[in-house]
């Protein structure tokens, strides 16, 4: 850039220290830049380190996020406007079947349209438990396809650990081939190579951790949305109990 290309701010002297705003600003940037390079650099020298067990952890674990999280916005569909379902049933319970399929029409959950078939068989006279066996088998179904896949994060989880283990045995078996190979090796050599086999165990628990975790907050909410298909069918079949108290 000539002198041309630098226009001084009135009142602010062009002294080194004004100058050198234009060196620190672009700092952010140019540090975010450095990092990202730097998390490069280390995932690749850790898969050097590691060999082919921390390729294949890697891969376990992006095939298990990418199946968490699809099983999240499944469940999702499925559990949706369930509060809704509920204020149906309490219309429902209290004799007022245009008010609760009023609630129930433009709620897209398949809980909800379950429970709004239901309601509108019955209010057509249908046999009860002709209704009744349609709709346990296809909440059966839904309950079937909320768990569908949820077997794939559980193996990732069980397996990773094992699969580091498995790791470092190997590596430590290459260590000390290599120091009966090499008997004037040092201790830090030992150390190093050991160090090295750790890798894959840590990988494995790291990759197994959160997996196990997002497992079981799956299969709670699973529980969770069984225990309420359950309740709102009962509440849909015994109405006449609380209709005659």
């Amino acid at each position: 850039m000539g002198a041309a290309g630098l226009r001084v701010l009135p009142g602010r002297p062009p002294g080194p220290a004004f100058f050198g705003l234009f060196l620190v600003a672009p700092t952010p940037a140019l540090a975010q830049a450095d990092a990202g390079t730097g998390m490069l650099e280390q995932g690749l020298s850790l898969v050097r380190l590691g060999g082919p067990v921390v390729v294949v952890l890697l891969a376990m674990s992006v095939v298990a996020l990418a199946v968490s999280v699809f099983k999240m916005l499944h469940i999702g569909t499925l559990t949706r406007g369930s509060g809704v379902a509920d204020q149906a049933l309490d219309h429902w319970v209290r004799g007022d079947t245009d008010a609760a399929l009023a609630l129930l029409e433009y709620t897209s959950g398949e809980a909800t349209v379950l429970l709004r078939d239901g309601m509108q068989w019955l209010g057509a006279g249908k046999p009860a438990p002709s209704v009744r066996e349609e709709l346990v088998r296809r909440a059966t179904r839904l309950l079937a396809d909320a768990g569908n896949l949820l077997g794939v994060i559980e193996q990732v989880a069980y397996l990773a650990p094992l699969l580091g283990l498995l790791g470092t045995v190997l590596g430590i078996i290459d260590v000390f081939q290599g120091l009966a190979a090499h008997a004037d090796a040092s201790a830090g050599t030992l150390a190093g190579g050991i160090w090295e086999a750790l890798l894959t165990t840590a990988v494995g628990l790291c990759v197994a951790v959160p997996f196990a975790i997002v497992h079981a907050a799956l299969e709670n909410r699973i529980e969770r949305f069984r225990a309420r298909m359950e309740d709102a069918l009962t509440r849909l079949f015994t109405v006449t109990l609380y209709r005659a108290g």
